[in-house]
C-alpha cells in the first residue's frame, strides 16, 4: 500500500507537497484544486510500464492520461531548466517486513529529475522524458532489502541481469568495475530472499474514469491484457465478463447464497447497489458480444447500470496489493445508489486493495463517514484530502473521527447546502 506521495513542480504543485494516504482515499474540493494531478502521478507511472515494463522513460501520452508535453506539466511559475519531482512511500504493518535497521518497514522511491529528451527525428512519437538516478528502478516492481537495494526475484535470473545492466549503462561506470557490480546486487537479492519484500506495483492499478461509456447494443471483442482490468472508459468491461465469467470472487466480497462466480456475483452487487436485474453474457461465435440486463439490453434500463457496471467488476477481480482509482463514482447514479456503491467500494479496500476514489457528492463522503461509525473502517484506514485552490492551502487532511463526525470542516467543503440554506432563510 502506498502511504504517502510527495511531488514538487508537477503542475499546481510547485513547492514540495506531501499527500498522505490509507486504505481508502477520497479526494474532493475544488474544480482545478489538483485532485486529478495527484491521481496522474500514479497513472503516468503505470502508463509507462504498459509501454515497457523496464522503462527508463515517463510517458506522458497513454491508456491513461494524455498530458501533452513537458511544458504542459511542470508548474508555470519555474523554468524549463528545473526538474518535477514524485517521490512514493510504502509500509506494510505485518511484523515480518523487516526492511531496514529502524524496523520501520518502510521503503521509498525517489524520481529525482524528469528532463527533456531530444527527438532527433521531429516526428509525431510518443512524448518520452529520461529519468534520471533510475539505477534502482524497477518499474514493475520496486524492492527494497535493508540496505535499500533493490530485491531479485527468485528463479528470476533474467530480471536481474536486465537490472544489473540498467545500473550500469545509466551509471556509466567503467567496464573494470562491472563485474564487482554484479556480485554486489546479486548478494544482496540473494540476502532478500530470506525475508518477504516490500514493493510498490504500479502495474497493477484499476483505473475507472469519468468519462465512462455509456449503453451499447454489441460490444467488439477484445484480447484481454497479461493485467485484466475493464480499460479507462470501461470498454473491456463486457469482455472480461465473458472471458472471466468463471473467476471465483473473493469471499467475503460475495453476497447471497448464489454462485460465487464473477457474473453471478456482478448481478448481484448490481441489485444490491440499484434494482435487482438478472446479468447475462450471451455465449457468441461471432466477434461481438451482447449484453443483457433483466433481459433488456442497456439502453433500456438507464444510465446508472452501465456507469456503475465497470466500477463493480473492477473491484470483484481486484487482488490484494492492486490499486483502484474511480473518477467521480456518482455519475447518474440515485443518492441511495451512490451511498451502497461505496459500501461495496469499503468491502473492496478490505480485501487489501487500495481504492482511490475522486468525488464531488456528499452522498460519497456521508456514506464513507458510515462505514467508519460501523467499524467497517477504522478512522485511520478512511482518508480525506480536500483540495482548497490557491485560496487555502492546498490540501488538507481531514480526519472522521470514530463515531463518524468531522471536526475539521474548512471553507468549501461539503458547505453548500448550508450556504443555500442560509440564503432561503435571509441569513
Amino acid at each position: 500500500m502506498i502511504t504517502q506521495i510527495k511531488l514538487t513542480n508537477f503542475k499546481c504543485f510547485k513547492e514540495e507537497t506531501t499527500f498522505p494516504l490509507s486504505k481508502f482515499n477520497l479526494l474532493t474540493g475544488v474544480n482545478g484544486g489538483g485532485k486529478s494531478t495527484l491521481l496522474q502521478s500514479l497513472l503516468l507511472m503505470h502508463q509507462s510500464i504498459e509501454h515497457d515494463m523496464y522503462t527508463t522513460q515517463l510517458i506522458l501520452n497513454g491508456s491513461c492520461v494524455n498530458l501533452g508535453s513537458f511544458d504542459d506539466v511542470r508548474n508555470r511559475d519555474i523554468s524549463g531548466s528545473e526538474p518535477i519531482s514524485f517521490e512514493f512511500k510504502s509500509s506494510h504493518n505485518t511484523s515480518h517486513y523487516r526492511l531496514n535497521p529502524k524496523n520501520d518497514d518502510s521503503m521509498s522511491l525517489h524520481i529525482s529529475e524528469i528532463r527533456r529528451q531530444v527527438n532527433p527525428k521531429n516526428d509525431d512519437s510518443p512524448s518520452l522524458f529520461i529519468l534520471d538516478d533510475i539505477s534502482r528502478i524497477d518499474f514493475r516492481r520496486f524492492c527494497y532489502d535493508s540496505d535499500t537495494k533493490f530485491y531479485i526475484p527468485e528463479n528470476n535470473e533474467n530480471l536481474f541481469y536486465r537490472l544489473v545492466q540498467l545500473e550500469l549503462s545509466l551509471s556509466f561506470r567503467p567496464s573494470s568495475q562491472k563485474q564487482d557490480v554484479i556480485h554486489r546486487y546479486k548478494w544482496m537479492g540473494e540476502r532478500s530472499r530470506e525475508g518477504h519484500p516490500e514493493y510498490l506495483n504500479f502495474e497493477r492499478i484499476h483505473f475507472i474514469s469519468a468519462d465512462r461509456i455509456g449503453p451499447q447494443d454489441f460490444y467488439k471483442k477484445a484480447t484481454l491484457p497479461n493485467f485484466p482490468h475493464v480499460g479507462t472508459r470501461g470498454e473491456f468491461t463486457i469482455n472480461l465478463l465473458d472471458k472471466m465469467r468463471e473467476f471465483s470472487v473473493a469471499e467475503n466480497l460475495c453476497v447471497g447464497n448464489d454462485s460465487k462466480k464473477l457474473l453471478t456475483q456482478t448481478g448481484a452487487w448490481l441489485g444490491k447497489i440499484l434494482n435487482y436485474l438478472k446479468v447475462v453474457v450471451p455465449y457468441s461465435n461471432s466477434n461481438f458480444l451482447e449484453l443483457l440486463i433483466g433481459g433488456y439490453k442497456p439502453a433500456n434500463v438507464g444510465f446508472g447500470y452501465s456507469s456503475v457496471l465497470p466500477i463493480i467488476v473492477s473491484g470483484l477481480i481486484a487482488q490484494p496489493e492492486d490499486k483502484l482509482i474511480v473518477e467521480n463514482p456518482e455519475i447518474h447514479l440515485h443518492p441511495k445508489a451512490q451511498s451502497a456503491l461505496i459500501q461495496f467500494l469499503v468491502a473492496v479496500a478490505k480485501t487489501g486493495v487500495q481504492v482511490f476514489v475522486e468525488s464531488h457528492s456528499d452522498h460519497v463522503l456521508n456514506a464513507l463517514r458510515i462505514a467508519v461509525l460501523q467499524n467497517k473502517l477504522t478512522s485511520k484506514e478512511a482518508n480525506i484530502l480536500y483540495f482548497g485552490g490557491n485560496d487555502q492551502e492546498l490540501v488538507t487532511q481531514i480526519p472522521i473521527e470514530e463515531d463518524g463526525t468531522i471536526e475539521t470542516w474548512p471553507t468549501g467543503f461539503f458547505d453548500q447546502i448550508d450556504a443555500d440554506l442560509n440564503v432561503m432563510l435571509g441569513i
